[in-house]
């Protein structure tokens, strides 16, 4: 086994991770590498589900609060911000170059840590993106969208015809899905996301609020005019839009890589079904449309978000949490793909070599629709290399900056338009106000 560290502290208690890489897939392979690691290394796991994102922060919460952090999670780094700052992670470094050794070199810039520091064993990418059914956009002779204008005309045109489906799935929970769906169409109306830039774009030393009433607004006036067009968005989060998509109860999105493809890939299979078969070739992607005042070059995306492990200081057996994850990606080629084939679609591979690996398009998931490798590799060639990071001064990597993408105001000023709790302009100027705020206690808490 490629440099073991040697485990568990000289403990006895089993490596308790939290996850939310679990569904069917999953919890099967989780239990057999489980089961391989326990007879090969003596270091008991405890795996829990933890819930995707809006959900797995209160539980972190609770457990830290109670003195009892777990060993380890998953997560983005934005997730866990607040206890890096507070000197409850561990470094990764020797885990991190380990499994470089094998799967190549770390392919993204984005935060990790600071200086030589790293804090996160990353897992995969998130390029945020547009999801269509071209089978429904060839029925109703409909064009690939290019403005947001166009996403809600073909929303419209969709819901009034006669198909089973509805025009768009818009995420309204006040948590989760709606947040990151609201800072992306920011994003692409050409200002940054979370309403802060540098204030000096050269020497990036000190950030300043920016948050123009004009292009928030017309978000959050284009989400509530697209949920019209939708099921109850109060009912959409990231598990819900994944479901959803399989049932066809919508036929354009807001995603992440191509998961929803993914996802229906495997119960089509699951479940030998030519129709889902079909939906899952149907379903196309493509960089979100833009508003239709900028083009790609000024859009404020900045580089995809990676998603991957991170060690807790605190925890009852660090360095048996340390083993596991050089165990599982540190050894072969083979164990590492496993991870992807297990949610295909849903992560581009963090590592340089990963992708274009025979291991990695030998899964029989591709060989059964080679056209989910050829979205995944659409994602990372055209829309992550051809969309983000346009704007220089978009990249606002920052301590303060994960701090405020974990503010779920966001989601909440988006879930208040959707339900009529706020008109618009009530509220931009309340998410005003609560960025204003969680500003002043970020750079408190960072500066």
């Amino acid at each position: 086994m490629a440099g073991c560290i040697g485990g568990g502290d000289g403990s006895d208690d089993d490596v308790h991770f939290i996850t939310d890489y679990y569904n069917g897939q999953w919890e099967e392979l989780w239990g057999e590498l489980e089961s391989e690691f326990e007879d090969e290394t003596d270091v008991g796991m405890n795996i829990e589900e933890g819930g995707m994102s809006g959900t797995q922060e209160g539980r972190l919460a609770q457990l830290i609060q109670a003195g009892d952090p777990p060993d380890a999670n998953t997560s983005t780094f934005d997730q866990v911000a607040d206890i890096w700052e507070t000197d409850q992670l561990e470094t990764v470094n020797d885990v991190v170059s380990s499994i470089e050794e094998v799967n190549g070199e770390i392919n993204t810039d984005a935060f990790l840590g600071e200086g030589d520091e790293i804090y996160q064993i990353p897992h995969g990418l998130y390029v945020s993106n547009f999801q269509y059914r071209a089978d429904v956009f060839e029925e109703l002779g409909l064009d690939e969208p290019e403005t947001f204008q166009d996403v809600l005309d073909n929303a419209q045109a969709i819901d009034e015809s006669d198909l089973d489906t509805r025009g768009y799935g818009l995420a309204g929970m006040p948590t989760g899905k709606s947040q990151d769906e609201f800072l992306v169409l920011l994003a692409s109306a050409g200002v940054p996301g979370i309403g802060l830039r540098w204030t000096d774009p050269d020497a990036r030393e000190e950030l300043e609020i920016h948050f123009p009433e004009e292009e928030v607004t017309t978000v959050l006036q284009y989400m509530k005019d697209l949920s019209q067009y939708s099921p109850d968005p109060t009912g959409i989060g990231w598990a819900e839009s994944l479901s959803d998509w399989v049932q066809g109860r919508y036929a354009q999105c807001y995603h992440l890589n191509a998961w929803p493809v993914g996802v229906t890939a495997l119960t089509a299979e699951a479940e030998d079904s030519g129709a889902l078969r079909g939906l899952a070739e149907a379903t196309q992607v493509r960089a979100y449309p833009t508003w239709d005042e900028i083009d790609k070059d000024e859009n404020w995306l900045s580089s995809p978000a990676p998603d991957g492990y991170h060690i807790f200081s605190g925890g009852d057996n660090t360095s048996g949490a340390k083993e596991w994850f050089e165990w599982l990606y540190a050894d072969n080629m083979e164990r590492t793909v496993r991870f992807y084939e297990a949610d295909p679609g849903r992560f581009l591979p963090t590592y340089a070599d990963v992708i274009e690996s025979d291991e990695f398009q030998n899964q029989d998931i591709f060989q059964a629709h080679p056209h989910l490798l050829e979205k995944l590799q659409y994602c990372q060639d055209e829309i992550w290399g051809n969309h983000f990071g346009s704007v220089d001064e978009a990249n606002i990597s920052s301590p303060e900056s994960l701090y405020m993408q974990r503010q779920w105001f966001y989601g909440e000023m988006v879930n208040n338009v959707v339900t009529d709790s706020m008109t618009v302009d009530e509220a931009y100027e309340w998410g005003y106000g609560r960025l204003e705020e969680e500003f002043e206690n970020a750079q408190e808490q960072f500066g």
